[in-house]
């Protein structure tokens, strides 16, 4: 088995909550059915969702798989909301940690950059951070080229505190996302280990039918959680990102020959591997619902 990772997730989940994306339930729950993971904390932040949409949806969602007590942190409600509990919990925990702590951050940025407020070293007190963000170009999918990115965009001056940290950060940008759908064939696998995950999923689905004509997401926030303990299954790529906040608020990533060097992938090398992965981790994590 491979060495147990002591893992952070910093997300803006809305799964439960009526007609809001679902990737970070997701993620969530492949955690909750990794051995080689200890879901150190939940810190809660807004962006698929306001932050009191998103802090109750994850404290019911970790409370369903048997996560009672994780600790689940009420984090920003908007850009430039630093002070928060979520902030003051991530500066103290990775003050205090014995050994490695990862930080997987799948939401807005806000709650990283309050933490670096109160502790300028915070991001030398991890041992990395995998996030989900940033395209490189206008996505190609749904009009989502004339919609903003969430995840970087929404606080550029968090997302710059991000890329310039002193610890390894790697960041799936969208483009390789798309490499990763989720639809009707997708989700079959779930319903003979999860049947309460199952029919919550596919009701999303048949949702986005009706919204946008197509049956198909995006296992968006899944891999950088997958590269958390399979890194050999993503090309890496060294990239130098601008730092430029009218840039990053547009969610852009753009190159820079001076900018801080990060990892951004550019392709799932093992695409069925990665399937493989997520369908075994989620089989060992289905929902308890009362």
């Amino acid at each position: 088995m491979k060495t147990r990772k002591r893992v952070i997730l910093d997300c803006d989940n809305t799964y439960g909550v009526p007609g809001l994306p679902i990737d970070d339930g997701q993620t969530l729950m492949y955690l909750a059915g990794r051995p080689d993971i200890e879901i150190v904390g939940i810190t809660c932040t807004y962006g698929n969702g306001s932050i009191e949409e998103v802090f109750p949806a994850t404290r019911w969602l970790a409370d369903a798989l048997g996560l009672g007590n994780v600790p689940v942190l009420k984090g920003a409600s908007a850009p430039g909301d630093y002070d928060t509990e979520a902030a003051a919990w991530l500066s103290g925990t990775a003050g205090s940690a014995t050994g490695s702590l990862d930080l997987l951050a799948i939401g807005t940025m806000t709650n990283l950059l309050g933490a670096k407020k109160r502790d300028s070293g915070f991001f030398t007190k991890i041992s990395g951070v995998s996030a989900m963000g940033g395209y490189l170009y206008p996505l190609p999918v749904r009009g989502w080229n004339r919609i903003g990115e969430l995840n970087l965009s929404r606080d550029p001056a968090a997302t710059a505190a991000l890329l310039s940290a002193e610890c390894p950060v790697t960041i799936m940008s969208a483009q390789v996302c798309l490499q990763a759908p989720f639809g009707i064939d997708e989700l079959a696998p779930i319903a003979a280990t999860d049947k309460a995950s199952y029919f919550y999923m596919l009701s999303y689905l048949s949702g986005m039918i009706r919204r946008h004509g197509g049956a198909q997401e995006y296992l968006w926030d899944l891999l950088p959680a997958v590269y958390l303990s399979y890194p050999e299954l993503f090309h890496q790529r060294r990239f130098n990102a601008s730092l430029d906040t009218d840039t990053l608020s547009k969610g852009l990533l753009l190159p820079d020959v001076s900018g801080p060097g990060i990892n951004l992938p550019d392709y799932i090398a093992d695409i069925d591997a990665f399937y493989s992965i997520l369908y075994a981790a989620w089989a060992k994590a289905p929902l308890k619902c009362k």
